[in-house]
């Protein structure tokens, strides 16, 4: 993991932690605070966890798909921060 930041890393752990076709929805919103979290200074990452959380599907269970999903968009979000113009 060489040459990734701290939140590449949560994301990475998150995603290699995914078991199967359904994953908790409690473990996926703890697991969603966590990035946010670990994204403090990132707004735009914020944002989007944010917006995970407001689609959050599910009663008790979540689609693995929708959270790799996910988990790939504040991968990509992580890599390529958005920079500010001014």
């Amino acid at each position: 993991m060489s040459g990734m930041n701290e939140l590449e890393i949560i994301i990475a752990a998150l995603r290699d932690a995914i078991d199967g076709e359904v994953c908790s929805r409690s473990r996926v919103m703890d697991a969603l605070l966590d990035v946010r979290l670990g994204a403090v200074d990132r707004p735009d990452v914020v944002a989007l966890v944010d917006q995970a959380l407001s689609e959050l599907p599910g009663r008790s269970m979540v689609p693995a798909e929708w959270w790799r999903e996910r988990l790939d968009g504040f991968e990509i979000a992580a890599i390529n921060p958005v920079e500010t113009v001014g």
